[in-house]
């Protein structure tokens, strides 16, 4: 399948931590269990801690990161304080479906405000967006 894409987009995380912070009405961050376990682990808590203190609910059955003076509660400045055991959403932003949906799109909610891509290089790979948005919508997937 071609795409807007196909030959892979630029991007390389600066660690600038806007990514973290809430957006109109985007200021979730979904955690499934193996993320909240992992998560937790990471914190050296136990999980049913973890969900309470760092978790909130929803209707769905999912957990959401909670979000603190609108942005994540795991940033601190612009650094992510659970960098190497972060969720899925997280590890693989900018590429999302809702993201690539259209060039236009991509400008917009990525180009236009995120510096990690808006770099000479490295390329990302077509291959490696597609595997990312097939992690990410197996992760959301998951209560």
């Amino acid at each position: 399948m071609t795409v807007w894409w196909n030959d892979g987009l630029p991007f390389d995380c600066t660690q600038c931590g806007k990514c973290c912070h809430g957006r109109g009405d985007v200021t979730h961050v979904y955690a499934n269990y193996q993320e909240r376990k992992r998560l937790a682990e990471h914190l050296e808590i136990s999980l049913p801690e973890f969900n309470r203190t760092y978790t909130q609910a929803l209707d769905t059955g999912h957990r959401t990161l909670r979000f603190v003076d609108g942005h994540c509660i795991f940033l601190d400045g612009p650094t992510c304080t659970v960098h190497d055991a972060k969720p899925v959403q997280c590890r693989t932003w900018p590429f999302w479906d809702e993201l690539l949906e259209s060039e236009e799109t991509y400008r917009e909610q990525v180009l236009d405000f995120c510096a990690g891509s808006q770099v000479d290089g490295p390329v990302v790979s077509a291959e490696s967006i597609r595997a990312q948005m097939k992690a990410t919508e197996k992760a959301l997937g998951e209560p």
